[in-house]
């Protein structure tokens, strides 16, 4: 049995051998096929200079088949020798045993069938013992030979030899850069060129939002025309500066930029540009906080530094920066640092003056990277300005009206007025104006307005401005100085009278005018009814007659306001029932005149489409109303000028009985009655002669003459005794001028008495004899309308050929004749009485009118037109008849209240009662017994 174990053994022994020897030639066969493969992988990229991923590939396939070389040669052996794996067997070796010993042949093989035979009988055992006896001297080791691997012993030595061969020759850089660049084969590796393409910059770094300029140059035996460069994987053309120079601009980058750059197949090295953060303002603002005193909202400027600020603004500054550490404010003489939140900078200053500044940024890298330049100017709280000056001509306003103009820069405060007797401004007084806190206002001021002052005295005053600048108190400034004199009731008096006087002239004036105008439209009418058409001449003397007749009425409207506003300036204690009359005839006198303009237009429009008949007609009305007009404006002037005249005789009277006074009681002062104060009184009575002599000459420019008394004996006595009562002052003898000045005194009083009385009886004379007028002219106008309607009766039955036809055109006549006299009286008792109004004038003016066509169409024999102009001119007559009854009416109404007003005693309000009241009554019931009669 001890054979038998002895033989297993020599078998293990030998399967260990067999497998070592496996293992050697493993080793000769891995050494050989890497080395072959690893020189075939570095010519490969020594020759072909793979990209990265070229080279990837080719390196894991290397360590692909280096990881199979060394499985199949290595570890197989290895696994199998320390039986991981599963090797040859027993019966496996024997094979190879007795394939190597021919004298062991099957024998082993027998020697391993026998030994698993399990029925083991002693003669089995007897011939296995045999077996192992023979085969124990046989050395199954010997079936291994190692000297057999040395044929492929050149397999290794080769590949080992090359590289010695390359590292003895000294190019052995061809190895180890080959192995390099496979090792590293994620990294570009470039053939060598004819050239290169260097960096020329110092370093590939610039700052964020700065631009780069990249310059790269060729270095070798070949120069590229041009190159190009590659940025995330786009292609962009360098700039050619100079042979083998070329630039490229990176226009501001914002982070790192990898590039190559390539020309004529060559290829530079992957770069890499490092952007580096810079301190990066964001939002930049400044809030402006202006003084308290200027009432401005707070204002907020963005993206700039600049600004224009009223003295004394705050200013706060506010910077939102990115990759900012520090922010700082300079004024090149200190330097402020910004107070941080995070990314938020801030800070406030007051500005006072002018100032250059700036606004430095930095962070770890980047000292002041970004100095931003920045003014603020500062403007100073000037003086307000003001402007007065008179009001223009052109406003026909007051003389003593002024237009100023104040302003400020930042707002006004108060405006006042400072005046003061002239030449006495420590006298001075101040008023407060309204005035608009703003930077600009207007204002209109007529001294005195409601301000204290003396009449009759000359002041001086000016206006003075005040701005809103509490800081610097209120500053002021003046304007130029006004004078202005406080003129007396009784100049204001006499400036109205001889306005209205001027006035008066005017009107007169456009009156004349006015004729002519009318001597134009006859001759006008004449052509027309000559004509059977109109030529373009004609049409043109029509629109001329229509432009000018425009132009007289705006002018006569013109001069009746003037008489109107004059009229309404002068004031009276009692109710001024002549003045209100005047004021109604003007403003009716006014609508007239719209109507003569509205005619005019009418008869332009007429001319225009050339309508002849209708022309004609037109004419007619605007004749007829032109004549009204005139009327009306002949009644207002001269009524007018009775109430100039009767306000004038009244002021006179006034003055009379002021200067009695105060020549009695300077008689009565003996320390201030001197020759001086008496000189006064003199010269104020020589006025007063000149004025009377003024007043008398007026009054006979009226059509009637009032009743004005004119005392000449009294005046020179007046006269008389003022001169000597001067004469004994100036001799200071004052005993003797008192009894003269006392004198004086009594006989002016006595003049102006008597005015006063005379003008009161003349008026109420005056007006007894115009009601009686009027009467008989409400009786002629009663006759003529009668006359007039019997006459419309005969002609309604007649024809042309009737005998008494052309003697009913003969009374015809008459009646015209007839009426025009009762026109021309009831015009000149309008002249003197306002009672008379427009519309009277106007009903005389339809009867002329229907008079005339009635005449015109029974000449012509168109009898039935004829009688209905007679029927027009009868009902206007009727028409007219009413109004006198009424004015009459109203004219003994008035003489009764005047009557009652003026008496002074009780008889003489029993006189007015007993003797005006029932003549108005009687007046009253006749009149109404005649219209019903009618």
């Amino acid at each position: 049995m001890e054979t038998t174990s002895l033989i297993y053994q020599k078998l293990e022994a030998f399967i260990k051998k067999y497998y070592t020897n496996e293992l050697l030639r493993g080793t000769i066969f891995f050494v050989g096929l890497g080395l072959i493969y690893l020189l075939f992988t570095l010519f490969v990229e020594y020759f072909l200079w793979l990209k990265p991923a070229g080279m990837t590939v080719l390196f894991w396939t290397f360590i692909a088949v280096e990881l199979f070389l060394v499985i199949r040669f290595i570890l197989f052996p290895l696994s199998k020798l320390f039986r991981i794996r599963k090797g040859i067997d027993y019966n496996d070796a024997s094979k190879i045993i007795g394939n190597h010993f021919t004298e062991v042949s099957d024998k082993l093989t027998n020697f391993l069938q026998l030994s698993n035979d399990k029925n083991q009988s002693e003669l089995l055992l007897a011939s296995i013992e045999q077996k192992a006896a023979n085969l124990q001297r046989v050395p199954f080791g010997n079936a291994v030979n190692f000297n057999k691997n040395r044929k492929y012993l050149p397999l290794a030595i080769i590949p080992v030899l090359f590289f010695i061969f390359f590292y003895i020759s000294g190019n052995s850089g061809m190895i180890s850069q080959s192995f390099d660049r496979v090792v590293h084969f994620k990294q570009q590796f470039l053939p060598p060129a004819p050239f290169q393409l260097v960096v020329v910059n110092e370093n590939l770094q610039t700052e964020q939002g700065s631009d780069f300029v990249l310059k790269m140059k060729s270095e070798g035996k070949v120069v590229p025309e041009s190159a190009v460069i590659y940025i995330n994987d786009e292609r962009y053309f360098m700039e050619t500066v100079s042979p083998g120079v070329f630039e490229y601009k990176f226009e501001k980058p914002v982070k790192n930029t990898e590039f190559h750059v390539e020309a004529n197949e060559v290829s530079s090295a992957d770069y890499e540009l490092a952007v580096v953060a810079v301190p990066t303002i964001a939002n930049f603002e400044m809030v402006l906080n202006f003084p308290g005193y200027l009432n401005k909202k707070s204002e907020l400027i963005k993206g700039t530094g600049n600004a224009i600020v009223p003295e004394g603004t705050r200013v706060t500054w506010k910077v939102a920066a990115l990759a900012t550490k520090t922010v700082e404010w300079s004024d090149l003489k200190s330097v402020t640092p910004f107070s941080s939140n995070e990314n938020n900078f801030s800070l406030s200053k007051i500005i006072v003056q002018n100032t250059d500044y700036q606004i430095l940024t930095s962070n770890a890298k980047v000292k002041n990277y970004e100095k931003l330049n920045y003014q603020i100017s500062v403007v100073k709280d000037q003086f307000p300005t003001i402007s007065v000056s008179n009001a223009p001509d052109s406003l026909k306003v007051d003389k003593n009206v002024v237009i100023g103009r104040v302003s400020d820069d930042y707002g006004l405060s108060r405006l006042q007025i400072v005046y003061y007797p002239k030449g006495k401004p420590e006298s001075g007084r101040k008023a407060a104006i309204a005035v608009k806190r703003a930077i600009f206002d207007q204002f209109i001021y007529t001294f005195p307005d409601n301000l204290p002052v003396e009449q009759g005295v000359s002041y001086e005053y000016y206006f003075e401005v005040f701005d809103n600048d509490a800081p610097h108190g209120f500053k002021g400034t003046k304007s130029s100085v006004f004078s202005n004199r406080i003129e007396t009731n009784e100049e204001k008096e006499d400036k109205m009278l001889q306005e209205q006087n001027s006035n008066i002239n005017s009107l007169e004036k456009s009156l004349k005018n006015q004729d002519k105008q009318m001597s134009d439209l006859d001759k006008l009418q004449k052509m027309t009814k000559e004509k059977e058409n109109l030529d373009f001449k004609d049409q043109m003397k029509i629109d001329d007659f229509v432009k000018k007749q425009k132009q007289q009425d705006e002018m006569m409207k013109q001069f009746s306001e003037k008489m109107k506003e004059n009229l309404k300036d002068f004031k009276s204690e009692k109710k001024d029932e002549f003045k209100e009359q005047l004021l109604e005839k003007i403003e009716k006198a006014e609508k007239v005149s719209e109507e003569t303009q509205k005619l005019l237009d009418e008869l332009k429009e007429l001319n225009d489409k050339i309508k002849q008949e209708d022309l004609i007609d037109k004419m007619d009305k605007i004749k007829q109303n032109a004549k009204n007009q005139t009327k009306n404006l002949q009644q207002l002037v001269e009524l007018t000028k009775r109430y100039y005249v009767e306000k004038k005789a009244e002021q006179i009277a006034d003055k009379l009985d002021k200067l009695s006074e105060k020549q009695d009681q300077l008689s009565d002062k003996d320390k201030e009655n001197n020759s001086e104060k008496q000189d006064e009184i003199n010269k104020e009575f020589d006025k007063i002669q000149d004025e009377l002599k003024e007043l008398d000459k007026e009054n006979k420019e009226l059509k009637k003459p009032m009743d004005i008394p004119k005392d000449a004996e009294k005046e020179k006595s007046i006269d008389e005794d003022l001169k000597k009562a001067s004469d004994e002052l100036q001799k200071e003898n004052k005993d003797k001028a008192k009894p003269k000045q006392k004198s004086a005194a009594k006989k002016m009083k006595q003049m102006s008495a008597a005015m006063s009385e005379s003008m009161q009886a003349g008026e109420m004379n005056e007006m007894e004899e115009d009601i009686k007028v009027l009467r008989q002219i409400l009786d002629n106008l009663l006759a003529f309308s009668f006359s007039e309607e019997n006459l419309m009766n005969q002609f309604k039955g007649l024809r042309r050929l009737s005998p008494s036809f052309n003697k009913n055109l003969k009374i015809q006549q008459d009646l015209k004749q007839q009426f025009k006299h009762v026109d021309d009286s009831l015009f000149a008792l309008s002249l003197r009485n306002p009672k008379i109004s427009e519309e009277i004038n106007k009903e005389v003016g339809n009867v002329h009118y229907n008079i005339d066509k009635s005449l015109e169409n029974l000449v012509e024999a168109i009898v039935p037109k004829g009688v209905s102009h007679q029927q027009y001119a009868i009902a206007s007559a009727n028409k007219l008849a009413d109004m006198l009854s009424d004015a009459l009416n109203g004219m003994q109404m008035s003489m009764f209240r005047n009557g009652l007003r003026k008496a002074k005693t009780r008889t003489g309000r029993r006189h007015a009662i007993a003797g005006y009241h029932p003549k108005a009554r009687c007046a009253w019931t006749e009149n109404e017994g005649r219209h019903e009669k009618r």
